[in-house]
């Protein structure tokens, strides 16, 4: 898919110029002594607290059984300490159909009736627009060090919020929740991949019933500073 493409590049580049610069000097902590190595994990090596933070993100809705949801979108938020913060996103969907949508399509039958060929067509309610605002709770932080070349900061967080969904049926107000995980590329750059449930109404055959619209999505940030 072109926009995993488009972010393994991204993250290929910031790699390459973050290495070598994701932690402490061991000498800073442990002052002359070399004797024994560092093995405490040390707090936060930046601050993100008050630091604007934009972000780009592409992804797909998971559950849709007759289309293929694509959606990229951009993202804002802050943090106002160091686990609590807020967000607002914005997002646009690709809407194909599915294998199994283009497979009924092609069916024929004849009604009892004996009149005609009828064909088959699924009931969908494609989503075509999120807008969402959420907050963000971040209590788990750690780092995780890579063949001890390359420490990456790494923090767990959970999301709930509201969000405006465009669909075939018109708008519909939604309760979000999610959970995700951030992977800091120094003091400014990181990757997110994020879990989202989207929770509304809608109507299909006629009866009125709940809709979970999952997702993942793959994003970039950056910490103004």
């Amino acid at each position: 898919m072109q926009v995993i493409r488009i972010f393994a590049s991204i993250f290929g580049l910031m790699w390459a110029a973050s290495a070598g610069a994701m932690d402490l000097d061991p000498n800073a902590i442990r002052g002359s002594s070399n004797k024994e190595p560092v093995d405490v994990l040390q707090s936060r090596y930046f601050l993100k607290s008050y630091r604007p933070e934009l972000g780009v993100l592409g992804g797909i809705v998971l559950n849709e059984a007759y289309t293929n949801t694509q959606i990229v979108g951009f993202r804002a938020g802050m943090f106002i300490n160091e686990w609590l913060g807020f967000e607002a996103q914005q997002m646009r969907t690709k809407v194909t159909a599915s294998t199994d949508k283009t497979t009924l399509e092609q069916l024929r039958y004849r009604p009892l009736s004996g009149e005609g060929i009828t064909t088959v067509s699924p009931e969908i309610n494609a989503i075509h627009s999120i807008v969402e605002a959420s907050v963000l709770a971040a209590p788990l932080y750690g780092k995780l060090n890579i063949l001890n070349l390359w420490i990456v900061y790494t923090d767990i967080y959970f999301a709930a919020g509201l969000a405006n969904i465009d669909t075939d049926q018109g708008r519909k107000g939604a309760v979000a929740v999610g959970l995700g995980e951030r992977f800091y590329l120094g003091q400014s750059w990181s990757i997110r991949v994020d879990y989202k449930d989207r929770i509304f109404s809608e109507t299909r055959g006629g009866i009125t019933s709940r809709r979970n619209a999952q997702s993942i999505d793959l994003g970039v940030g950056y910490f103004l500073r």
